[in-house]
């Protein structure tokens, strides 16, 4: 008996130095680094990770769309060059509740392939139903994707946010009392039902074309911060804008060949 109670002794002890150490283990302390946007909510019930990632350098900074050492989101290469910001000035409210018409941009990639981190792309702008014009760009899928926060320093999208922005794509909609094309890619002026979900068997290249179509939905204001933050319950804000789509694949674009 004598041999048990000291067991017992030990045990508790030993519980009683382990549970901070637990405690400290499943619940962090939050970083205390400048620059961090975060989305609502701290706990896991409430989804609360962080939307924009930490903020560049002094010595390592790049302008807003651009990349060190990397691609660029967008390097234009003939045309009028309307895309940079091309819906930044709209109403974002309305545009998320799909009450926005035009302009309206239907995405065709000329040269792409799985292992090209660089797509050329082709952007038909619609401003009315018979109106468009049209501008040739590239675009890496590697290149980070910037803002200047609201204390004017320069913050970088993180891996968190690159994905809830192509999960955001991804899930657009067009709504049945809106005219679209249904299953059919086109050029214009109306979107397919499913704009950014390209029936493609090539997963790469399905997951690089989502990836590119950020890159650009980024830079023109299509897909802003606000998108990508989640209401208190962890729930994404509805994004209804079905005014940018994939229009296809040039088929002798593929330079996976």
């Amino acid at each position: 008996m004598k041999h048990s109670r000291h067991g017992a002794v030990a045990s508790l002890l030993a519980l009683s130095f382990s549970l901070p150490v637990l405690a400290q283990e499943e619940v962090p302390a939050a970083p205390n680094k400048p620059g961090f946007f975060r989305q609502l909510g701290t706990s896991l019930k409430d989804a609360g990770q962080q939307a924009i990632g930490v903020k560049s350098s002094p010595t390592n900074r790049a302008p807003p769309g651009r990349s060190n050492g990397l691609g660029a989101a967008y390097t234009p290469l003939s045309g009028a060059g309307k895309l940079p910001n091309l819906f930044r000035a709209d109403n974002h409210q309305q545009a998320q509740l799909g009450k926005l018409d035009w302009p309206r941009v239907a995405l065709t990639f000329q040269e792409w392939g799985a292992s090209l981190p660089c797509w050329t792309i082709e952007a038909r702008i619609w401003t009315s139903p018979t109106a468009s014009t049209t501008e040739t760009f590239k675009a890496c899928s590697d290149a980070p994707l910037k803002e200047t926060d609201d204390l004017g320093e320069v913050a970088e999208l993180n891996d968190a946010a690159l994905w809830k922005g192509k999960d955001t794509l991804r899930g657009i909609r067009v709504l049945p009392s809106k005219p679209n094309t249904g299953a059919q890619r086109s050029t214009g002026p109306n979107p397919p039902a499913q704009p950014f979900q390209v029936n493609v068997s090539r997963d790469a290249v399905a997951n690089r074309a989502v990836e590119l179509s950020l890159r650009v939905a980024w830079v023109t204001g299509f897909v802003q911060t606000a998108d990508l933050h989640p209401g208190p319950s962890g729930i994404l804000t509805p994004f209804k804008d079905t005014r940018m789509w994939i229009a296809g694949f040039r088929p002798d674009g593929n330079r996976d060949r």
